[in-house]
């Protein structure tokens, strides 16, 4: 093949997404010529007709999915998010490329900061269900959140929002990224555009334990006709396997609730370094409420023999091993943090409000510190979602920050600076541990104090959440067993006492 034809919409975004394909095809086939073919798709010509009342397929698919039906481009180039579960005769999806972050993120004004009432826009039908949930105990504010539909590209509608008197916007983060990330010249004003614009805006990336994502959001889908061998050899060799078999995943589970973009259900797979994690939330076309967030762990190994004593502990007030002292010198410290990336482990480690300065931002270990960092009136840009730091990154997004830990003394850390704001003063470990078979660990620093002090702890049955903890207690024990949380081993250990 001597030229190859990539058709896509014209909107900058979906050009510099057509352009990613095409380099990556160049890198490979430097002898195939690549022509760019852009349109118009009926979703971009009509942006007055909300998303939930057009067709509830094929909008910004349809039209150029035809072009590959009539011979007129070879492959064409979608977000997968945009088309129908189920595809029509004539064409497949045969590739797709790296995904970016699947996740969502939102824009508030700086002005509407302390609004009892915010207007927030966004197109989704998913978004709007998921996240008046979420926001209000998010934010460092009590508002009162309506949510109104709003249409056009990432500039237009960041436009609409600086220049009108609505407060906030939800995107997807991959758009946001692929601007920001892109090297191309002629994208070199719309990237500026981004960066003017923010300025005066605050931003957060919204977790997936909150709000998942629409189905294959952040992945591009390679479509071709069915017959094109010769393309599909191509492509073969520039897809990412990985990515196409998690958005496939993505896809069946919405299928498996009527499918559709006007759902209101959110839907992630995510690939962690000990697991995979499959998140559902939203509501039905029969109105019934979705909350489902799993590991794909095979457990079976883990339990054995079980009765009413011999796990521990029994409840989170159980595992207490530590009293935590607070570290007054670091006050100071924390208040002359100017323009740093601050991590903050846990919710008791920043103590009171007004202790860090808001040019900083602000990432939490979980949903549970990012809320007790809100009602502290601290606004917080993200969260590793419980997934530990290596499996859900602190963003900067914007800018590049130096990142500091907000921790225990104790706690060292290969990449960041610590700032210590308490001590862990050991207590005293109960003897009955040695009664039970199976252990949950909230905290590496509790396996070790117990390990400590019974050794002979180590050849029995751990379990613990991910991220650091399973980490470093698989130093330890090889065979500890990942669990979303202590709630969910909790539920576990219960459904197998007989």
């Amino acid at each position: 093949m001597k030229t190859l034809k990539i058709v896509s919409r014209k909107s900058p975004l979906a050009r510099i997404q057509a352009l990613l394909v095409a380099e990556r095809i160049s890198k490979s086939f430097p002898d195939i010529d690549i022509l760019h073919l852009y349109k118009n798709t009926l979703g971009d010509e009509d942006l007055t007709t909300p998303l939930n009342k057009m067709p509830d397929v094929g909008v910004f698919t349809n039209d150029i999915r035809n072009d590959l039906l009539n011979e007129v481009a070879d492959i064409a180039v979608h977000s997968w998010k945009d088309l129908p579960v189920d595809l029509e005769e004539g064409t497949e999806i045969i590739g797709t490329l790296d995904r970016a972050d699947m996740r969502d993120m939102i824009f508030l004004k700086k002005d509407s900061i302390g609004k009892k009432g915010l207007t927030i826009l966004s197109s989704s039908p998913r978004r709007e269900k998921n996240l008046s949930t979420f926001l209000p105990t998010a934010l460092p504010f009590k508002s009162k959140i309506k949510f109104k539909d709003i249409r056009g590209n990432i500039h237009t509608r960041l436009t609409k929002l600086i220049e009108g008197s609505d407060d906030g916007l939800v995107v997807a983060k991959a758009a946001i990224d692929r601007f920001l990330q892109n090297k191309n010249g002629e994208f070199e004003k719309d990237k500026k555009s981004l960066l003017d614009m923010q300025k005066n805006l605050r931003w957060m990336v919204l977790p997936l334990s909150q709000n998942p994502c629409a189905a294959a959001q952040g992945a591009l889908a390679i479509e071709a006709r069915q017959n094109d061998e010769a393309v599909k050899e191509i492509i073969s060799t520039v897809s990412n396997q990985e990515t196409f078999d998690s958005v496939e995943v993505e896809r069946i589970i919405l299928k498996s609730y009527g499918g559709g973009c006007h759902q209101k259900i959110g839907v992630s797979h995510e690939i962690l370094e000990a697991d995979k994690l499959i998140t559902i939330r939203g509501e039905t076309e029969e109105g019934k409420d979705l909350s489902e967030r799993s590991l794909n762990s095979n457990v079976g190994n883990y339990f054995g023999t079980l009765n009413h004593t011999n796990y521990f502990p029994k409840n989170r007030g159980e595992q207490r091993f530590f009293e935590r002292k607070p570290i007054l010198d670091s006050i100071e410290v924390l208040k002359n943090l100017k323009n740093k990336g601050v991590y903050v482990s846990r919710s008791n480690a920043i103590q009171s409000a007004g202790l860090i300065d808001d040019s900083n931002i602000i990432w939490t270990s979980g949903i549970d510190t990012w809320k007790s960092l809100a009602k502290k009136g601290y606004w917080v840009n993200g969260t590793s979602d419980s997934l530990g730091e290596n499996n859900s990154p602190e963003e900067s997004i914007f800018q590049k920050v130096d990142w500091i830990k907000v921790s225990h003394k104790d706690n060292l850390n290969e990449n960041k600076s610590v700032i210590a704001t308490y001590e862990l003063s050991p207590l005293d470990v109960s003897e009955r541990l040695l009664e039970c078979d199976y252990f949950y660990w909230m905290s590496a620093s509790s396996f070790e104090l117990a390990l400590k002090k019974y050794p002979e702890l180590k050849g029995r049955n751990h379990a613990c959440g991910l991220g650091k903890t399973f980490e470093l207690i698989k130093k330890t024990v090889p065979n500890v067993c990942a669990f979303l949380d202590f709630d969910s081993w909790n539920e576990a250990i219960r459904s197998k006492i007989k």
